[in-house]
């Protein structure tokens, strides 16, 4: 009896089992980066200073337009600065400014092109040396990055795996000796 088919199957199961348990086996640094928050407002986005947070935002693509609600615990000038996001080394930016009132909601409207960042700061904030941003896209991709050397680790044993598969696949059929309508040839 010939077990060379057998030991083949044995270590391509072996190679498409040990890539996803070595991962499992080794720990990942957490690299995510949380937004501080201010103290008595949860519902923040994104904190800008102490005292100022940015509530809501929703972008419509068809007009154009980012919108922004900010909330603040003081009277508090809001300055909102455009740039579009292009390989170009000389361009234009676009800057507006808003007053916010202390305890209300106050909505700004900031024409902003696709894939735009807008950059948003407070006196506070700049005297803390701090510029925030929010982008007038997400990514609409059905996998978008950014990726991480695990991910493309993973992405490779699947690959190799798939290739294994289709090698065990293609062998086991020449090995049998079956043809495409499933009967065996003498």
């Amino acid at each position: 009896m010939n077990h060379k088919p057998v030991l083949i199957a044995v270590v391509l199961l072996a190679l498409l089992v040990a890539p996803p348990a070595a991962a499992q086996a080794i720990d990942q640094p957490n690299n995510s980066t949380a937004t501080p928050q201010s103290q008595d407002n949860s519902t923040a986005i994104l904190a800008l200073d102490g005292r100022t947070d940015l509530v809501e935002k929703s972008y419509d693509r068809d007009a154009g337009v980012l919108t922004l609600t900010f909330e603040s615990q003081r009277y508090a000038p809001v300055q909102l600065l455009v740039i579009e996001d292009t390989d170009a080394s000389t361009g234009s930016a676009s800057f507006q400014t808003a007053n916010l009132n202390p305890g209300e909601r106050t909505e700004v409207q900031i024409e902003a092109p696709p894939n735009s960042r807008v950059w948003i700061s407070t006196d506070l904030s700049r005297e803390n040396g701090e510029l925030h941003f929010v982008k007038t896209t997400e990514g609409s991709a059905l996998l978008s990055g950014p990726w991480s050397g695990a991910d493309v680790r993973d992405a490779g044993a699947a690959s190799a795996a798939g290739v294994a598969l289709m090698v065990l696949y293609r062998l086991v059929l020449e090995r049998s000796a079956v043809n495409k309508d499933g009967e065996r040839v003498a």
